[in-house]
């Protein structure tokens, strides 16, 4: 079965920004469409509401999705190969392993129940259906409710065409409008004289709500009746019927031309000019884009204000500050401005060396102090990295200088689970940077680098040593000594102990000529080396002289961890217990999620070193279930010690009790998990293990409804799923319970309800 889904134990959805307004019966259509088919797909024209009522619905079902209900929001993913990883992204999956993503992704969500709201498909067509095509059939308690211009057209796919609102006097339309009207301007006063104006406005704005809360904010100056003037001006050529598009789309679009003709010139300008953000900024950024050429930057912070009192630009206001944001038809506009006013390329390099520079000052850090912050720098503009890379892919004279940001972000690529996209980037800027220079050789090792990561070590290999020979030529020894130290990690890969070691020694000394942070990572590789060769006491050296100069907490707690298991193979559990703790909360604080799952194991080792089976027994099947929500396997080189310490605390606890404690860890999230490890009490809001104790949160619903006197097929038919997978949970729930009948489940049911509770598993899903 799949692991659980880190992310969708939670709810991910955003909050709302302003009251809900109508849309009743659309409402109740797609409960009951989620009732009956697991794709739903809301369809229709832009800015005719399809994403808020998406996510108001998936608020509403909540509780039906007891695994969580989370958004993946495509607006801002331009290509395809992409939006896989959006959706894994939403679930709190990681591109960590270089397997295909909806595999992955399937592999961690197994059975869970859980409602995936995928907004703004219809750019993304043909990936998004691959995709659901992948994972719906695999994922059995998944749905999925897409919203986009156009179906998706796969198989089981309920579509659900939502409407402009009803307009007319006392219609949603006009609510809409005095509800959007008033929040904007608090002292407005509308008369029953105004009802029949307000009325023949929604009507003229076709009931689409973007274009009514776009004109609702000009009630702040002119008066209906004024409005409904302004109108008749600007639609008149509405009425005409034509081929250029639907007539709400041509509605909507003359609606946001209004709006750009009541701004400003530097308003415009500046409209244009951040629509070459892929998602928000800040002021800094729109500053370092935007300004200039027209637009003084001291105008800069007033033209925001005002593009924000058109409700045009968006605020988010957090603990970094305030940042900006436009509605995706608002952004598409913008463009087409910024096309019109021949300024495209200059603005959109501006954006690219803007991009080049925080990756490089992020890069800086990466083997610092500050590296989790350069990590979570980056990951904040992901969609700007990502747009400027594209940038440079589709414009001649630009492909090095893409090399160069994507080869900065090496290590953000892999320790953000962004592991396909950053070797897909670099094989096209490989590609088209095909003369040797600098950009290129650190591409190449940067090429090499996430190869590795992602276990390809045959795909790796002449990809380093392509780069430590151009090293060698253009001189960048820096460049030779990571090409050199990751060759000897592919060495170690293959399991030639001997030649990874003299690579990595060699490669140590080379960072140490150069001057370089890589040194302490590469003398903790020299000790993993030394240790699976059994040399304790070299490998104990190489981990202490990594330690004496590493700064960053990534390189400290792959080397913690080394020592720690030095520690407990030379017959001293405790000490290797404190490391290994040591080793754990720095890689919790990176986030590092492969680590993590290493130092769950090392410490259900030192657990039975230690004689304490019981927490073994957990701590392994906590371990097996990190490995899951990676998802990843347990490296081979570490099957043998594997095996010494869990087939000792296997033994001493036997066949019985040992499954009910590994199935009890194996239950936990990963938060609860690390907290396990590290005897700590769960965290906020961290799920606690099930109450149920080693059962799933399916197979309770299953021991629940058999305590009801159920049948298998009975079970099958409440819970929507195979009679065959219904009996094969009963038969896991007695097998890890140590019963033979469904009486004893029935029994041990009643005991684990606590007093005067009653829950109701059988209700609809939804």
């Amino acid at each position: 079965m799949g692991g659980r889904a880190a992310a969708a134990a939670g709810f991910r959805l955003p909050a709302e920004r302003s009251p809900f307004v109508g849309r009743r019966a659309e409402l109740a259509r797609l409960r009951g469409l989620l009732a009956e088919s697991r794709l739903v797909t809301l369809v229709g024209p832009g800015g005719v509401g399809k994403t808020r009522l998406a996510l108001r619905v998936a608020d509403e079902l909540r509780r039906s999705f007891p695994d969580g209900v989370t958004l993946a929001d495509l607006t801002a993913v331009r290509d395809p190969a992409l939006a896989a990883a959006q959706v894994a992204a939403a679930f709190d999956v990681r591109d960590s392993t270089g397997r295909w993503l909806p595999a992955s992704l399937a592999d961690v969500l197994g059975e869970r129940r859980v409602l995936l709201v995928l907004d703004n498909c219809e750019h993304l067509r043909d990936a998004c259906a691959v995709l659901l095509d992948a994972l719906i059939p695999a994922c059995p308690g998944l749905s999925v409710l897409a919203t986009s211009r156009t179906p998706l057209d796969l198989p089981g796919e309920a579509l659900c065409a939502v409407p402009p609102l009803a307009v007319g006097a006392g219609s949603e339309a006009v609510e809409l409008l005095v509800q959007r009207a008033r929040a904007a301007a608090p002292g407005l006063v509308l008369t029953p004289e105004d009802d029949g104006t307000l009325a023949e406005l929604c009507r003229r704005l076709d009931g689409i709500p973007l274009a009514i809360e776009l004109a609702a904010v000009r009630l702040r100056t002119l008066t209906p009746a004024e409005l409904l003037d302004r109108l008749d001006d600007r639609f008149g050529l509405l009425r005409r019927p034509g081929s250029a598009g639907p007539d709400r789309h041509r509605t909507l679009r003359a609606t946001v031309e209004w709006s750009a003709d009541l701004l400003g010139e530097r308003e415009r300008l500046l409209w244009a000019r951040a629509a070459v953000f892929a998602g928000g900024f800040d002021l800094a950024a729109a500053t370092a884009v935007c300004a200039g050429d027209g637009l003084p930057a001291d105008d800069l912070l007033d033209a925001i204000g005002n593009l924000v009192d058109a409700s045009l630009v968006t605020v988010v206001r957090d603990g970094a500050g305030s940042r900006f944001g436009m509605l995706e038809t608002v952004r598409a506009f913008g463009r087409e401005l910024l096309a019109a006013s021949g300024q495209a390329e200059v603005v959109r390099r501006r954006h690219r060396e803007w991009v080049t520079r925080l990756v490089a000052d992020a890069a800086a850090e990466f083997l610092g102090p500050g590296q989790v912050a350069a990590f979570g720098r980056l990951a904040a503009v992901h969609a700007e990295l990502t747009g400027a890379v594209e940038h440079c892919l589709r414009t001649p004279g630009e492909e090095a200088a893409g090399l160069a940001v994507v080869a900065d972000a090496w290590l953000y690529w892999a320790a953000r689970g962004h592991l396909g996209e950053g070797r897909r980037r670099l094989d096209l800027l490989l590609r088209a940077v095909p003369a040797p220079c600098a950009e290129r050789a650190r591409g190449l090792l940067v090429a090499g680098y996430l190869a590795l990561v992602a276990t390809d070590p045959e795909t790796a290999v002449p990809l380093l040593e392509e780069a430590a020979r151009d090293a060698q030529a253009l001189d960048v020894p820096a460049v030779g000594a990571l090409a050199t130290q990751y060759l000897g990690q592919a060495a170690l890969f293959r399991g030639d102990l001997p030649a990874a070691d003299r690579l990595l020694r060699a490669a140590a000394a080379r960072h140490a000529a150069v001057g370089t942070a890589a040194d302490a990572f590469c003398w903790a590789d020299v000790g993993v080396v030394a240790l699976l060769a059994g040399d304790l006491g070299s490998a104990d050296a190489a981990f202490d002289r990594s330690l004496a100069t590493a700064a960053d907490p990534w390189t400290r707690s792959h080397a913690l961890w080394g020592q720690g298991l030095v520690r407990l193979a030379g017959g001293d559990p405790a000490e290797a217990t404190r490391l290994e703790e040591q080793a754990l909360r720095l890689m919790r604080e990176v986030d590092d999620r492969s680590g993590v799952a290493l130092c769950v194991t090392a410490l259900g080792w030192t657990a039975a070193a230690r004689g304490d089976a019981e927490t073994a027994a957990r701590l392994a099947g906590a371990a097996e279930g990190v490995w899951r929500s990676v998802p990843a396997r347990q490296p081979a080189p570490l099957t043998t010690m594997d095996g010494h310490w869990t087939g000792a605390a296997r033994r001493a606890l036997g066949a019985q009790r040992w499954s009910a404690r590994h199935a009890e860890g194996s239950a936990l999230e990963r938060a609860a998990a690390v907290a396990l490890a590290l005897g700590e009490e769960p965290a906020a809001g961290t799920p606690a293990p099930p109450g149920a104790g080693p059962l799933t949160r399916r197979q309770r619903e299953v021991a629940d409804l058999v305590a009801q006197g159920l049948t298998d097929r009975e079970i099958a038919a409440r819970l929507v799923i195979s009679p065959r997978t219904a009996e094969s949970h009963v038969e896991q729930i007695l097998t890890r319970l140590g019963f033979r009948s469904r009486a004893q489940i029935a029994a041990w049911t009643a005991t684990q309800r606590p007093s005067g509770s009653h829950r109701d598993h059988a209700a609809s899903p939804v």
